[in-house]
């Protein structure tokens, strides 16, 4: 195993239990730019490709999604079709699919204002990346989307909660 990659698989972990506890579209972006770097270096050290592909992915996304303003329909389109590219340019298995159909979800999800969306958005993109995690022999990736579920699903529990009052 390399200690290093899954030294980042944990620490992306740490900040991805942070993303979904935030409550402005803004702060959810921020570590959600700050994961996908963290998430792109270990994909990278663990030799799983279509993962760091994507991660680069959604750090481009991201950075565009909290700096950019204008055009956000073009942007939008771009970054689906960029998912699939990418998916394309680093097909292993079936399994290489999965990080495109999660980053679509994610470009969908970070491309909403309602933060709510956002996280509900995350399940079908913890399911993906948690197989493709599985197949691709990141115990921390696997590990990382169970949480995010967890995470997202008190998240919400609590969104309800404060909405009620």
């Amino acid at each position: 195993m390399n200690f290093l990659g899954h030294f980042f698989g944990v620490l992306g972990i740490l900040i991805n239990i942070i993303i979904y506890q935030q409550q402005s579209k803004k702060s959810i972006l921020f570590f959600k730019l700050l994961s996908d770097v963290i998430w792109m270096v270990h994909f990278l050290l663990i030799s799983a490709f279509s993962g760091a592909a994507v991660a680069f992915v959604g750090i481009i996304r991201e950075s565009v999604f909290l700096f950019v303003e204008k055009k956000r329909e073009k942007w939008f389109v771009l970054f689906l079709a960029v998912s699939f590219i990418s998916s394309y340019l680093t097909y292993k298995n079936m399994f290489s699919i999965l990080p495109a159909v999660a980053s679509a979800f994610s470009v969908i999800s970070f491309w909403q204002k309602n933060p709510l969306t956002t996280k509900y958005l995350s399940f079908p993109i913890a399911t993906c990346m948690g197989v493709y995690g599985f197949a691709s022999g990141s115990v921390s990736g696997v590990c990382n989307e169970v949480l995010t579920v967890i995470s997202s699903l008190i998240s919400i529990v609590f969104h309800r909660k404060e909405m009620k009052k």
